[in-house]
């Protein structure tokens, strides 16, 4: 079946360009598009880039997963499938220079550079996560910039108004 992304939101953008940012990511996404494919093939095949790749497609909602039934699985113990959830992406979208200029800035932030701002950001949220106008306030970054931070990382996400950690800390890497 062909699945249809639709981008009509200028920080999605941010999703679909860090998808393909680098080879073992460009690689995985096409094993993943041809069928169902377990996460211990990708990550015997690509390590563990290869699993984060999975994890970053899966939480930008480009693949979608399901459960092997245990006789499936390995040692008895079921495990995660993932296929690409779309296979053609239609993009379409108006917004200003200064909001496209901040979207590609984010995008293209050396890993070094976004990891700092994002362990930065992950120290600065509470438990029960912080409302994402004092994130920005706090880091001077526009909420456009922070909309394309939070969807370029792993470790947070947008619940409602607020910014909350999704897993451990950076530091646990």
């Amino acid at each position: 079946m062909i699945r249809t992304k639709v981008i009509n939101d200028s920080t999605d953008l941010v999703s679909i360009i860090r998808a393909f940012d680098s080879p073992t990511k460009k690689e995985v996404f096409m094993e993943i598009s041809r069928d169902w494919i377990p996460s211990s093939l990708i990550l015997d095949k690509f390590g563990d880039d290869g699993q984060a790749a999975l994890e970053f497609f899966d939480k930008m909602k480009l693949a979608e997963t399901k459960w092997t039934t245990p006789e499936d699985g390995i040692d008895g113990k079921p495990q995660k499938m993932y296929r690409s959830f779309y296979s053609l992406f239609n993009i379409n979208i108006s917004c200003p220079v200064n909001e496209i200029s901040e979207i590609f800035n984010v995008s293209s932030l050396n890993e070094h550079q976004f990891k700092k701002l994002e362990e930065d950001i992950y120290d600065f949220l509470s438990d029960t996560g912080t409302f994402a106008n004092k994130v920005s306030e706090n880091f001077g970054i526009s909420n456009t910039a922070l909309k394309a931070l939070v969807k370029r990382s792993n470790k947070f996400q947008y619940t409602g108004l607020k910014i909350t950690r999704t897993q451990p800390g950076p530091e646990s890497n």
